[in-house]
C-alpha cells in the first residue's frame, strides 16, 4: 500500500513538473510571442518580424507544440527542415509573403502535423512536394493566395486530408485528376471566390466521403448532367453568387442525400429550371435574389422532407393554389416580391407552416380564412405592403398567431393597429408610421421587381482582429508600425430592433383588448433564416492580434535582432545563417509590404 502511494505521488510530481515547464523560460520576459500551457503542448503565437528568431530558439531543444503561429513576419520562403526538433500539431503561417516552400520544409513533422494554414500569402501553386509526406495532415487551408489553374495532380501521395480550403485564389479550372489521392478522405472542399466557369465534376467524381461542396461567387452558369453524381455522402451545396440559370436533369445521382441547397443570387427565371425533384432528401432550399416570376403547382410535390424555403427578393407575382400542398414546410420566406393578393387556397395543404414572411410585397387584399387552416402558424409578417383594410377573418388563425402589419396604410386610420397577437390588436405607439407621411391614397402603381441588391461576398482576404489568449495585454513592439489603409468594408446587417409596447389607449376608437405581449419572443421568431457555415469543419483560426484596432495593413520596420536587419535599403532579401526562413526586406510603403491580392 505504501509503495502504491509513493508511486502515485511520484507520477503526480513528474506530471506537474512537466506541465509547468512546457513554455520555454526564454519566452517569459518578451512581448513578441504569447505562450499558453496545455497538457499536450503549448500554444505559441508570434507576430512581427522577430517570429522566425523565436522559432530558431525553440529548435535548440526538442519539444511538442500544440499550435505554433508565425504571422506578419515578412517571410517569403521556407527552407529545408525549418522546424527541426519540433513536434507541431497545428502550424499557422498566415499573413506573410510566402512564395516558395522547400520540398523538405516540413521534414520531421510527417507523423505529427494535423492542421496547416498558409492563408494570405503569395503562393502561385499548391506546394505539392512539401505536402507529399505529411501522412496525418487532416486540415489544409491555402486561402487567399495567388494560386492559378490546377493543371496537374495536386497531391502526389495519398493523404488523409479531410478539409481543403482553396477559396479566394485565381482558380478557373481544375485538372480531372487533381484530387485523385485525397478522394477517399476529403469531406469538405471550399472553392469560394475563384473564377470557375463550371462545376469541376470530373475532379470531384467518386469523392465518397465528401459532405460539403462550396463554390460561392464564381462564374458558373449551369450545373451539368453528371457533375454531382457518385457523391453518396454529399450533404450540402453552396453556390451562391454565380450565374446559374439551369440545373440539368441527371446532375445528381438518383440516390443522393443532399439536404441543404444554397443557390441565392443566381440567374434562375423559372423554378422548373432547378429540377428540384432530383433532390428528394432536401430539407433547406435557398433561391433568394434570383429572377423567378411564379410558383407553379407540383414543383415541390416530391420533396417530402422540405422544411425551409427561401424565395426572398425574386419577382414572384403569382403562387398557384396548393403549390405547397403535401410538403412538411415549416418556414416560408417570400419578402421583397410582387404579390398583390393572398387567396384562401394559396397555402392549401401546407399544414405544418410555422413562420411565413410576405413583407415588402404589393399586397392589397388578404382574402378571408387565408390562414385559418394553418393550426401551427405562429408568426406571419405582412409589414410594408399596401393593405388599407382587413376583411373579417382575413388574418384569423390560432390563439398563438402573431401578425405583423407595420407600415401598411391601415395603420394610418383611426382604428389601425400594428400587431395582432392571437385575438388582441396592439397599437405600437413607438412605431414611426412612415407610410402615413406619403401619398398612400394615390399609390396605384405596383413596382416589380423590387429594387433590392443581393448581399455581396464577405471579404475573405482581410485580417481578423481577435483578443489575445493571455491574461495580460501585449504591448506593441516599438519597431513595428501600424498604418491603416482603406477602412473595413461595412456589411449591411438586417437588424430589427424590437419596439417597446406602451400601454396607452390614445389614438384609436377601436376597443383594443390589451395584455402583456412578449415582443422579445416575437422578434426572435421573426428573424430571417440564416445560412449555415460554409464549411463542415469548424474554423480554428483564433489568432490574437497585438492590439485591438480596425482591420488594416501594416508596415514592418527592422527589428533589433541581427537575423532581421538589412545591411542596405537595396537588399531585396536577407537570410540568417541559423534561420530557415527567408525574410523580405523591410520597406516603408503599404503597397510593397502590406499588399494582399484580392480576387473577384
Amino acid at each position: 500500500m505504501l509503495l502504491k502511494f509513493i508511486f502515485v505521488v511520484l507520477c503526480i510530481t513528474i506530471l506537474s513538473s512537466s506541465i509547468k515547464g512546457i513554455c520555454p523560460d526564454f519566452m517569459k520576459n518578451q512581448t513578441v510571442c504569447t505562450c499558453t500551457d496545455f497538457i499536450d503542448g503549448p500554444i505559441i503565437k508570434c507576430f512581427g518580424p522577430e517570429g522566425p528568431t523565436i522559432v530558431d530558439k525553440l529548435k535548440k531543444k526538442p519539444m511538442e507544440i500544440r499550435e505554433l503561429a508565425i504571422e506578419k513576419a515578412n517571410i517569403i520562403e521556407i527552407g529545408a527542415r525549418a522546424f527541426k526538433n519540433l513536434k507541431i500539431k497545428k502550424l499557422v503561417l498566415d499573413n506573410n509573403k510566402i512564395k516558395l516552400i522547400h520540398p523538405d520544409a516540413f521534414k520531421g513533422l510527417e507523423n505529427v502535423l494535423v492542421d496547416l494554414s498558409i492563408n494570405m500569402n503569395k503562393l502561385s501553386s499548391i506546394p505539392t512536394n512539401a505536402l507529399e509526406h505529411l501522412k496525418v495532415l487532416s486540415i489544409l487551408s491555402i486561402r487567399c493566395n495567388m494560386i492559378s489553374d490546377i493543371k496537374d495532380i495536386a497531391f502526389k501521395s495519398k493523404l488523409n486530408l479531410i478539409d481543403l480550403n482553396l477559396s479566394c485564389n485565381q482558380i478557373c479550372s481544375i485538372h480531372d485528376d487533381a484530387f485523385v489521392n485525397v478522394k477517399h478522405s476529403i469531406q469538405n472542399l471550399v472553392l469560394d471566390q475563384n473564377c470557375l466557369k463550371r462545376v469541376p465534376g470530373k475532379s470531384i467524381n467518386n469523392m465518397t466521403n465528401l459532405i460539403g461542396l462550396h463554390m460561392k461567387y464564381n462564374n458558373i452558369k449551369k450545373i451539368e448532367k453528371g457533375d454531382l453524381t457518385d457523391l453518396q455522402s454529399l450533404n450540402i451545396i453552396t453556390a451562391t453568387g454565380n450565374k446559374i440559370e439551369l440545373i440539368e436533369q441527371g446532375a445528381v445521382g438518383k440516390n443522393n442525400s443532399i439536404k441543404y441547397i444554397y443557390l441565392g443570387d443566381n440567374a434562375f427565371t423559372k423554378l422548373e429550371n432547378c429540377n428540384l425533384s432530383n433532390f428528394k432528401e432536401v430539407e433547406v432550399i435557398d433561391l433568394s435574389y434570383n429572377k423567378i416570376t411564379e410558383v407553379p403547382a407540383n414543383v415541390f410535390t416530391q420533396l417530402e422532407h422540405l422544411q425551409h424555403l427561401n424565395l426572398e427578393a425574386n419577382a414572384i407575382r403569382d403562387i398557384s393554389n396548393g403549390a405547397f400542398d403535401g410538403i412538411p414546410l415549416l418556414l416560408l420566406w417570400l419578402p421583397h416580391n410582387c404579390l398583390s393578393m393572398i387567396s384562401a387556397s394559396m397555402f392549401k395543404g401546407a399544414l405544418f407552416l410555422r413562420q411565413v414572411s410576405l413583407a415588402h410585397n404589393n399586397i392589397h387584399i388578404v382574402q378571408p380564412l387565408s390562414f385559418a387552416h394553418l393550426a401551427n402558424l405562429h408568426t406571419l409578417d405582412l409589414s410594408f405592403n399596401k393593405i388599407k383594410n382587413l376583411q373579417p377573418g382575413a388574418i384569423d388563425g390560432s390563439d398563438y398567431l402573431t401578425v405583423r402589419l407595420q407600415e401598411n396604410p391601415m395603420v394610418c386610420s383611426q382604428d389601425g393597429f400594428h400587431v395582432m397577437n392571437g385575438h388582441d390588436a396592439i397599437n405600437l405607439t413607438t412605431e414611426p408610421n412612415n407610410i402615413c407621411k406619403t401619398e398612400y391614397n394615390h399609390d396605384f402603381i405596383d413596382i416589380c421587381p423590387k429594387k433590392i441588391s443581393a448581399p455581396g461576398p464577405q471579404p475573405c482576404c482581410t485580417q481578423k482582429v481577435s483578443k489575445p489568449t493571455t491574461t495580460t495585454p501585449i504591448p506593441i513592439k516599438k519597431k513595428t508600425k501600424l498604418l491603416l489603409s482603406t477602412p473595413k468594408p461595412k456589411v449591411k446587417i438586417l437588424d430589427m430592433q424590437p419596439p417597446q409596447v406602451v400601454p396607452d389607449s390614445a389614438g384609436s376608437n377601436m376597443h383594443i383588448k390589451r395584455r402583456k405581449f412578449n415582443m422579445e419572443r416575437f422578434w426572435r421568431l421573426s428573424k430571417r433564416p440564416t445560412e449555415p457555415l460554409s464549411g463542415m469543419t469548424k474554423s480554428t483560426e483564433t489568432t490574437p492580434e497585438p492590439k485591438s484596432v480596425d482591420e488594416g495593413k501594416f508596415v514592418s520596420v527592422p527589428g533589433e535582432h541581427n537575423e532581421l536587419k538589412s545591411t542596405s535599403l537595396t537588399d531585396a532579401k536577407r537570410k540568417s545563417n541559423d534561420s530557415n526562413f527567408n525574410l523580405d526586406a523591410p520597406v516603408s510603403t503599404i503597397e510593397k509590404d502590406a499588399h494582399v491580392a484580392l480576387t473577384a
